[in-house]
């Protein structure tokens, strides 16, 4: 156009390449094209504003976003509920819930009602900042104003209960959904399901995946690593395995953190040949081991009195360049204590001081458990 001698228009022409830069995820680029039709004495309108409002949103540019939203109050161009949605959701994507919800008063008193949008934006920014209670209320005044939540409303709604440990609130969410007609995605199921994980409501969890499979939707790995974890805090080790299995029917690989939970099952359940055998699982998987994993694995060993065992992962672990921690040797040492290797069990404490690791009442020789040992006597003398 400009080789043509020709003026770009500020609706046909900066407007549309603004759109283009939004829609591409280039705010880069439509900041440095707003700040072109201002050097060229063009006067921005408001879809242009709100165009590069929405890329700074698609950006994470929240800072950016509520600034440029000033220079339009500067200006005395008359914000529409676009625009402000678009700062929501900046605001929402940068974790600023406080910032979120003061914007959404702000529409109200510039007689302004906020769309399903603006809603979801403010619930989700809630969600993220682990404010249930606030997401919850937003939910409710959407109802209020007459605007139909949509699944995205409900999905942010059902994950931050699961963030504030409400599991009820979150089925019941989950339910709601159902009853009026709306089919929850997978994330809807996911999110109850770790609800229901944080709730030790493994029962509920496990019927959650099911219904998934109900609706013929993939469970996804977070799902299954959700159930899992909801087995292993209630003490379901087989269900956990099972679970672990299922993932690899299903073609989703497990990762550490689902080898973890059922490890920890395992061991809450005195499986340490499993727990064992899962970690060999794990770098046949090419996954890496982490001090979770190991500490488990050393649980479970303490439990079954296998004292050589938890050493020798002690000492696997070091090797892997992971550093025990208190848990660890606590684990070690009362490993020793089952199999009266007490002297073991002062090389594992000298460690620990060595480490700059504090000693805790369960591990500090004197205490209720070292006292228990057959060799108390000299373990308070050390």
């Amino acid at each position: 156009m400009r080789e043509a001698k020709l003026e770009p228009s500020v609706i046909f022409s900066y407007s549309a390449g603004l759109s283009a830069c939004e829609k591409g995820e280039q705010w880069h680029q439509a900041l440095a094209l707003f700040g072109e039709m201002q050097e060229a004495t063009l006067e921005p309108d408001v879809i242009s504003y709100s165009a590069v409002l929405s890329a700074f949103e698609k950006g994470a540019q929240w800072q950016r976003a509520l600034a440029l939203l000033g220079m339009m109050w500067e200006v005395r161009l008359k914000h529409d509920v676009i625009s402000y949605s678009a700062c929501i959701s900046a605001c929402e994507k940068g974790a600023q819930w406080q910032r979120a919800l003061a914007l959404l008063g702000m529409m109200w008193e510039a007689r302004l009602i906020p769309n399903v949008i603006s809603y979801n934006a403010g619930i989700s920014a809630c969600e993220k900042g682990e404010q249930w209670k606030r997401a919850l209320a937003l939910f409710g005044m959407m109802w209020e104003v007459k605007l139909e939540p949509g699944v995205i409303s409900y999905n942010a709604g059902i994950s931050a209960c699961e963030k504030g440990e409400q599991w009820q609130c979150a089925l019941a969410l989950l339910s709601d959904m159902q009853e009026r007609q709306l089919k929850p995605d997978a994330i809807s199921y996911s999110s109850g399901i770790s609800a229901c994980e944080k709730g030790e409501q493994w029962q509920r969890a496990l019927a959650l995946l099911g219904q998934i499979w109900e609706a013929k939707l993939a469970p996804n790995a977070i799902s299954y690593s959700a159930g899992i974890s909801a087995c292993e805090k209630g003490g379901q080790w087989q269900r956990a395995l099972a679970l672990l299995s299922e993932m690899r029917d299903v073609t989703l690989e497990p990762d550490v953190v689902s080898y973890n939970a059922v490890a920890s099952a395992c061991a809450k359940g005195e499986q340490w040949q499993v727990a064992l055998a899962l970690l060999i699982q794990m770098r046949k998987a090419k996954l890496e081991p982490d001090i979770i994993s190991y500490s488990a694995c050393i649980s479970g060993c303490e439990k079954s009195g296998q004292w050589q065992r938890a050493l020798a992962l002690l000492t696997e672990m070091r090797e892997a360049k992971v550093n025990p921690s208190v848990i660890s040797h606590s684990a070690g040492m009362s490993a020793c204590e089952k199999g009266k290797q007490w002297q073991q069990a002062l090389v594992l404490f000298g460690q620990m001081r060595k480490a700059k690791l504090e000693p805790d009442s369960a591990t500090t020789p004197g205490s209720a458990r070292a006292r228990r040992a057959n060799s108390g006597s000299r373990l308070r003398r050390c």
